[in-house]
């Protein structure tokens, strides 16, 4: 929901994307995620939390350099002009979403060192 929140923002503002980036965006932000949670579900599941982890530190990384280092209309400094609702949306929705994938990453690491871990369960 976070994600589509930021998406209209991104439409409002008229912050247009890149293929390539576009492309990243529903690879490893959107459909990854996805993926590694149904291998949750089998018994790849270990494979679903890498996919899963790895996804969420690279959106975190993607998101973090774009939104807050890269001097772009896309980083929340320099947004184009536009209705200030609409540049609260992108700022608050930008830092929401780097929240969610540092939490995601960190949980992700944590379940695959319990993992690997002799003897551990992740029940």
């Amino acid at each position: 929901m976070t994600a589509l929140w930021h998406g209209d923002a991104h439409t409002v503002l008229e912050i247009n994307l890149p293929a390539v980036k576009t492309l990243f965006i529903y690879l490893v932000i959107v459909l990854a995620p996805l993926a590694g949670t149904i291998l949750l579900w089998t018994r790849y599941y270990s494979v679903g939390i890498a996919v899963v982890t790895i996804s969420m530190a690279s959106s975190l990384a993607f998101g973090v350099y774009h939104h807050y280092i890269l001097i772009s209309p896309d980083n929340i400094a320099h947004l184009p002009a536009g209705l200030p609702a609409a540049q609260a949306q992108f700022i608050n929705s930008a830092a929401l979403i780097a929240l969610f994938e540092l939490v995601s990453a960190l949980v992700g690491a944590y379940a695959l060192l319990r993992f690997r871990e002799p003897n551990s369960s992740l029940s």
